[in-house]
This record gives structure tokens, sequence and C-alpha cells, in this order.
């Protein structure tokens, strides 16, 4: 199994795109990998035949633990010794996470000798595999309108109401049901419960005048010819900052510090799959058009899940925006491997007074940074969250170069 990120200590074997018996070149896809955050396909370091698959479709497996052996074809036949053409399984990251692979809801097909190979490869997300089952659906005869025509729940729903068929148990039946979580959903709970245990958070909230922000991205929506969205600005503060005070680019691992060298910022994506984090690397050096470019394409990938494995993982901060969900506050939790969370609320108008005491009505967002102890004390939590409301009210610093 191999490490596909700094966190990462188990995986799920989603797939064998092989069978035992079958040849394959380099960098073919021997098996899919799935984590809390990807599938991802494990290509081959080199020409060979898969020998044996130890561990089968939706075994959770630990990183470093064997999956299965192959031959190399390298070593001497007339020597009669098996053993010593079994190598282990390829495990070189992939250079670019799947988004097709989705884990399997039935028994492995390694024993099936005469599985068919096409329905092997049938794109479904896990919801639209359980309602197929449930609803006796063929998902070989859906229509997939996912990316790359991967199969969704509603896909699912649509073929199964225009053959007249029932709508799947797990959403007709009445009464508590048992819904059995992804493998996804099982790690991301995992992780998240050990980061509510293990991080000792505490929270610094505020509002920020958002009137400056929000007539700046008029005018750059108008003139500019990008779409900036207001959490290319959030991501842009958090990265200047991250700059400005090196002692906040800091991750609590094994016991000591880790300094960070570049202001890496994580963006909470929400996808048909979960939540994912894909960080913006060096996100408070980058002008503010050029991140409004690399964040649009990495949430765009996030939400298909065609993230690569480099581009998750790593960062101090992450920013959950909820404003377009209508709430004043949220208090996210803190990301496994980082420091800080910020949590963005809806855009409100409140009124204020002004300088002579009257009442003004202006837009106003509701922040909440999440903070490791370990990491940073209040002062140096509310030293950082001070300077991010700068940039936020002040907009126009984030124009100049760093």
């Amino acid at each position: 199994m191999p490490k596909l990120g700094l966190t990462m200590t188990e995986g799920l074997v989603a797939e064998w795109s092989l069978q035992p018996g079958q040849p394959f070149t380099r960098e073919q896809t021997v098996y899919v990998v799935e984590t809390d955050k990807a599938a991802n396909e494990i290509g081959a370091e080199g020409d060979g035949t898969l020998l044996e698959i130890v561990h089968p479709v939706g075994a959770t497996v630990t990183v470093g633990e064997v999956l299965g052996y192959w031959d190399d074809g390298l070593a001497d036949p007339a020597s009669g010794d098996a053993a010593a053409t079994a190598t282990v399984a390829p495990a070189r990251p992939p250079s670019q996470a799947a988004s097709t692979f989705t884990p399997a809801t039935a028994a492995t097909d390694a024993d099936k000798p005469h599985a068919d190979p096409a329905r092997e490869r049938i794109v479904a997300t896990p919801l639209a595999r359980r309602k197929a089952q449930h609803a006796k659906v063929d998902l070989a005869q859906v229509a997939g309108t996912g990316p790359r025509g991967r199969i969704k729940s509603a896909d699912v729903e649509a073929c199964a109401q225009r053959r007249g068929g029932a709508v799947p148990a797990e959403v007709a039946q009445h009464g508590p049901q048992r819904i059995v979580p992804s493998a996804m959903q099982l790690t991301m709970a995992r992780r998240l419960r050990a980061a509510k245990q293990e991080i000792p958070h505490f929270y610094l909230a505020r509002e920020v005048n958002a009137g400056a922000l929000m007539a700046l991205r008029a005018q750059l929506n108008a003139s500019d010819g990008r779409r900036f969205t207001l959490n290319h600005f959030f991501v842009a503060a958090l990265g200047r900052v991250l700059l400005e005070q090196p002692e906040s680019n800091r991750v609590w691992q094994d016991d000591h510090l880790l300094q960070l060298e570049t202001s890496d910022v994580g963006i909470a994506v929400s996808a048909e799959r979960g939540l994912f984090v894909p960080v913006l690397r060096d996100a408070g050096r980058l002008s503010l058009s050029e991140l409004a470019r690399q964040a649009h394409s990495l949430v765009e990938r996030a939400r298909a899940a065609r993230l690569a494995t480099h581009e998750m993982g790593g960062g101090a901060v992450t920013v959950s925006n909820a404003g377009m969900f209508d709430v004043t506050y949220m208090t996210p939790i803190i990301n496994p491997g980082q420091a800080m969370i910020l949590g963005v609320g809806s855009v409100r108008g409140v009124f204020r007074p002004d300088e002579r005491g009257q009442p003004a009505l202006r837009n106003e967002i509701g922040l909440v940074l999440a903070c490791d102890h370990r990491v940073l004390d209040g002062v140096g939590g509310l030293r950082f969250l001070g300077r991010v409301a700068h940039y936020l009210e002040h907009p126009c610093d984030l124009l100049a170069g760093p």
C-alpha cells in the first residue's frame, strides 16, 4: 500500500484492474487506492505479470503492507524458484488522482474467472451503486451525466423511473434506516474525530466590514474579464498573512513544531463524494488574477474528484466558506495536519453607528478562526485574525505585490 499523503496511514483497495495471470506494461493501471481525499490509480513501475492478489477489493490496508505479487520476468525460469520471481505489487504514486474510480459495494470479482471486464470499468459513485443495488438497476444500462461519464445517484433514479421501477429501498422505506457509509466517509469520520479529540481547539470570532471588498470585486469583475469570487480574496488574505507572520505558518507534528516554507492555503470544497481540501501552493506570493485562475482550477477538479495527490495535503490553514448558505457564523474543525481553519459566514446588512453616532447600513461578514493551541496562543491567533481582517477591509492592499 503506497503512502499517498503525509497523514495517510491506510487506504482502501477500490479496484483491481487486472486478474492474476494477466500481463501489464509500465505505467498501466494495476489497482486503485481510495483515501479520504481521492481515488488514485496506481501504475506499474515496470512490465510484468500479476501473480497473486493478497487483499481483495474493499479491504482497508495499512500503508506499507503487501497488496499482491507480480513477476517482472527477470528471474531465471530454469531455477524453478517461483518465489524468486514474486515482487511486491507496484506502489509508485500516480502523477494524477483518478476521478473515475469508487470503492466496490459488493464482494471482489477476483474469484470470478469469467468476470466481464467492461462491467468492472463502470464508473459510478458509491451512492449510485447502492441505489442501483436496491432498485435492481443494471449500471451497464445507465447513462452517466457526471464528469467523464460518471454515473451519479440521480442517473440511477432516472433509469429506474423510465423502466417503471420502484424508488431505491433505502429511500422508499419508512422509519430509521441503517446506511453503510462509504470508505471515504468512514476515513473522514475517523480523522475528524481524532482531530477534535487530539487538537486543543480554541476559537476567535469577529465581523469585518465588507463594503470595500464587495465594491472592489464588482469593479474587477466588470473590467478585468475574470470572475473573482469573495473566496479568492479570503485565500489571498490568508496567504499574505502567512508571509508576514512566519510564526503562524507552522504545524504540530510528532511532538514538535514544523516550520513551513511556503504560504500554502487549503480550500474546503463540498463535492458529491464528500469534502475535499485542495491546497493552493504559495498563495501569498501570487497575483490576485493568478490566484483566482489557480483556485478556480483546483475547485473544479476537486468537485470532479480529479485532484492529483500533490495538490492535497500540507499547509497550515484552510478557508471554509459557508457564505452561500445564509449563515452568520461557522465554527469549523481543524483539518488533521494543519494548525488553523477560517470559517466564513454570509454577507449581511447590519446597522452600525457612524462617526456621528447615527445608524448606518453596512455589509459585514462573520469570521471564526479555529486555532491549534499547541501552535498558537491567544495573542498569536488574535494577531493573525486581525491582519486577515485588515486585508478584507482594505482589499486594495492585496493588489500590490507581497
